[in-house]
């Protein structure tokens, strides 16, 4: 599977189960002024990660980091998890650029243009200190895998570029971009409507009314609570419905990465668990106690070393 297909199957099925299981409108983004949604501070803004994150069941995670200052350990993982997101940013904003710039141009000029790029400019400059905090090893390997999805995602461009062009020979530069990258990267939304920052950024937002997560990690139950985050900002800033969550999880193995998603409604549950989450966090802040670590610290917590020395 493509990063940025979504299948037309799944979306149905989706289709069907909002259809029988509508979105309540009083857990809809655009209804911030009354709750749930409403938030319980206006002096606080917090990321949708932050509380979507959920590694620690009593919230000393956001604790630390905003009331304590700890900032968060430095690992391969974050260091994997952030240059893949940079790729993908990179990839797609020069892939659009490139076929605006040549309108003309098929796939095969595009990975002539692209295809031996040098990565390490690009993911170094999200991880300026990445050199210095990691073994020369895992840089090597962080170089090598981030061309080699730089390739992959530039060889599926290239290949619905060139699809698109011989489908609609008169096509414009907009619809050619449309359909060979049919997805906005790093798309920004104010979410201080409902309590989160005023410069969110969502990792795709498709023309389907859906957020794509990328993760680049294990499997975790919490993940799909950053779609509901990011529907939620994305409905009181634009009035309009955000239904389908998708989490796609994105591993190298090899040269081509194997790529697997998960595809769910947005519904009122889940909604409602995040306003849950959000307001709890709230409540930590405005006190500034330490809630404490819970009664098991899972070893794959961001925070596990700081809490547990």
């Amino acid at each position: 599977m493509w990063l940025f297909e979504l299948s037309d199957k799944r979306l149905s099925l989706l289709r069907d189960e909002l259809s029988s299981r509508p979105v309540s409108e009083e857990v809809r983004g655009w209804s911030f002024s009354s709750p749930p949604v409403r938030p319980p501070s206006s002096s606080v803004a917090l990321t949708v990660s932050e509380l979507a994150a959920r590694y620690c069941d009593t919230l000393r995670d956001v604790y630390l980091r905003r009331v304590k200052r700890v900032e968060q350990p430095f690992t391969s993982k974050l260091a994997r998890g952030t240059a893949f997101h940079e790729v993908i940013r990179h990839t797609i904003s020069e892939s659009k650029r490139f076929i605006y710039s040549n309108p003309s141009a098929c796939g095969f000029d595009l990975l002539s243009r692209y295809g031996d790029e040098d990565m390490s400019p690009v993911i170094f400059r999200g991880l300026p200190t990445a050199k210095g905090k990691l073994p020369d090893d895992d840089v090597e390997s962080l170089v090598r895998e981030s061309a080699d999805l730089h390739r992959y995602l530039l060889i599926g461009i290239a290949s619905r570029l060139d699809d698109a062009r011989s489908r609609f020979p008169h096509a414009a530069e907009d619809s050619l971009v449309a359909a060979a990258v049919p997805s906005v990267s790093e798309r920004k939304v104010d979410g201080t409507l409902v309590g989160l920052s005023r410069e969110l950024s969502v990792d795709l937002y498709t023309p389907y009314n859906a957020v794509v997560d990328v993760k680049t990690g294990e499997v975790r139950d919490f993940h799909s609570l950053t779609a509901a985050g990011y529907a939620l900002a994305l409905e009181s800033e634009g009035q309009a419905a955000v239904d389908y969550g998708v989490i796609t999880y994105l591993k190298m193995s090899g040269k081509v990465p194997s790529v697997d998603s998960k595809y769910f409604v947005i519904g009122d549950e889940i909604r409602r668990e995040f306003l849950e989450i959000r307001d709890e966090a709230f409540s930590v802040l405005e006190t500034g106690k330490d809630p404490g670590k819970p009664d098991r610290c899972p070893t794959y917590c961001p925070y596990y070393s700081v809490c547990n020395p």
